[in-house]
């Protein structure tokens, strides 16, 4: 598109932006359809965008369009639009973030965000062959998390049963703390506060009856005390006072 036809589809969507509160639901769909950039940028921006509109938009827009819709505060977006976008923009860090950023998400959707992240995250890894990829994997999305972002995810490898003796064990060896304490704090429902102090004093009693606590049973358990002690730096035998 050439500056003068540019500057006519730019022009287009300012009227277009004028008109869309007076327009069918099954218009505007259409406009989707038939309509070009700027077109799309501003049924994106309009106040409210419908879900039929928001789902056109989804299927055909690019990224840019997509941005101005998950940025949209009044823009009602179906679950099943979102998995389409995040299959779509897989790649995309601006689609994901601004996903991850958005206050309607249930399940489902931060389940399809996961697996988008740690997909991207496994093809970063050198060696497929680690026998603990999907464990380093994991631990490398939940890191790079934080608050409430990380608390989905959580949530959602809980659902999967993907929170394990092991994980922690690894995430602990990698001095990953943060997250071996909110992942702790998710399944205990104990408070974080309790568990780092119970970690930064190395009170491997504490620790075992925290992972009893998790419902983690006894036979399981050896690989994340054993971890848990070098990580704290005790010497071996510290959790016999609680067998």
């Amino acid at each position: 598109m050439n500056n003068e036809a540019m500057k006519r589809a730019t022009d287009a969507a300012q009227q277009l932006a004028v008109l869309i509160p007076y327009l069918s639901t099954e218009a505007l769909v259409d406009l989707v359809m038939i309509g070009n950039v700027p077109c799309h940028s501003a049924l994106a921006k309009a106040n409210p965008v419908k879900a039929p509109v928001a789902a056109a938009l989804v299927e055909i827009g690019e990224e840019a369009t997509l941005l101005y819709l998950l940025g949209n505060p009044s823009a009602n977006i179906a679950s099943f639009s979102y998995i389409r976008m995040i299959e779509r923009f897989s790649r995309s860090e601006s689609i994901l973030g601004a996903i991850e950023a958005r206050s309607d998400l249930n399940d489902d959707i931060w389940a399809a965000l996961a697996s988008a992240r740690l997909k991207t995250i496994v093809d970063m890894i050198d060696d497929k062959r680690e026998p603990d990829l999907v464990e380093q994997a994991l631990i490398a999305l939940l890191w790079a998390a934080e608050g409430e972002v990380r608390s989905a995810y959580i949530s959602a490898f809980i659902r999967f049963d993907c929170v394990t003796p092991k994980l922690i064990a690894i995430a602990l060896l990698n001095d990953a703390l943060e997250v071996v304490i909110d992942l702790l704090a998710s399944l205990s429902g104990e408070v974080p506060a309790t568990i780092h102090e119970m970690i930064t004093k190395s009170d491997g009693v504490a620790f075992r009856k925290l992972l009893k606590q998790c419902g983690f049973i006894v036979t399981v358990m050896i690989e994340c005390e054993a971890a848990f002690l070098r990580a704290t730096a005790k010497p071996s035998g510290s959790f016999s006072v609680a067998a």
